[in-house]
């Protein structure tokens, strides 16, 4: 593959010996050869990790780098925009088709996602919430068409968000509609970091604040904290009674205790997906190799015709 790249890339450079932007494109495409090239081993690593993580039961979940598999369930109601389906995640776009340089593509008029959304995966031994932002999530289209009809829930979106559906002429625009989304019961794979959930020290303190106050508020209960029976309590007093409410409040436990999200610093490889394990690592294995020996012929070819270009090769 990498020798037909260099042949090609040379046979197109003696073609374009003339043109004084060719040496631009070529540096171009060793430059992106380059970036696919990285970008393969970066899916190969992440292929990798896949395969080597083992998968957990939720309930003996613990905390760090996790693979867990399950059920999707939500944690409220949500539906998908442009099915009306129910849904514990969405992911939606509109496009219109335009021409453009005497080429017609497909331009993004408008998109969106639930990523704000979180939602539960369950097996058979508990459940634990996902926090899908900044998650790479892979889902299967539900709804991938060109100017269907615009009725039901569709048109409803359509009209709530003020798309315009025709021209300055009247002429109807061709609009592609596409959206994913995970319902509930579908079958979840997700590789992640489990942690404690973000904002469970606010609560803690607070429940902790709100049980300090119901016991100030109570004579009966503060003498029981006034160990030497001086009348007062005081501050080593105090701190008893702060202990005790900690213990309380952590013995009460927590909802959403953990969850399985994206790490502080964003490095670590974070999925969802409704496929299964073996899918996955597959699409991974020809990102791979698309991505090293793609790159490497194109970076190759490239840099072999700037060398024909300077007379070196």
């Amino acid at each position: 593959m990498q020798l037909e790249g260099i042949a090609l890339a040379v046979r197109w450079a003696a073609l374009l010996e003339g043109d004084p932007r060719w040496s631009l494109v070529l540096a171009f495409g060793l430059g992106a050869g380059v970036f696919l090239f990285v970008r393969g081993f970066s899916a190969w690593r992440h292929m990798r990790l896949v395969e080597d993580t083992p998968t957990s039961r939720i309930r003996s979940m613990a905390l760090g780098r996790v693979e867990v598999r399950g059920r999707a369930e939500g944690k409220g109601p949500l539906e998908a925009p442009l099915t009306g389906r129910p849904c514990v995640w969405y992911r939606w776009r509109i496009e219109e088709e335009v021409n453009s340089n005497r080429q017609r593509r497909w331009r993004t008029l408008e998109q969106g996602s639930s990523d704000a959304w979180p939602f539960y995966v369950e097996d058979d031994t508990g459940r634990v919430l996902v926090d899908p932002q900044g998650a790479r999530i892979e889902a299967a289209h539900d709804l991938s068409r060109v100017d269907p009809p615009l009725a039901g829930p569709l048109g409803a979106f359509v009209q709530e968000r003020g798309i315009r559906t025709h021209g300055f002429l009247g002429l109807r625009r061709k609009l592609r509609f596409t959206e994913w989304h995970i319902a509930p019961g579908d079958p979840l794979y997700v590789l992640g970091v489990a942690q404690e959930r973000g904002g469970l020290v606010h609560e803690r303190r607070v429940r902790i604040t709100e049980k300090l106050a119901v016991l100030r508020a109570d004579p009966e209960a503060m003498a029981g904290f006034d160990l030497d029976g001086d009348g007062h309590v005081s501050g080593d007093e105090w701190d008893v009674a702060r202990r005790l409410a900690l213990q309380e409040v952590e013995l009460g436990g927590f909802e959403d205790r953990v969850v399985i999200a994206r790490d502080a610093d964003g490095r670590a490889p974070f999925y969802v997906s409704d496929r299964d394990e073996r899918a996955v690592i597959r699409s991974h294995r020809w990102s791979a190799v698309g991505g090293v020996f793609g790159g490497a012929a194109l970076a190759l070819g490239s840099a072999a015709a700037l060398l024909h270009k300077v007379e070196l090769l």
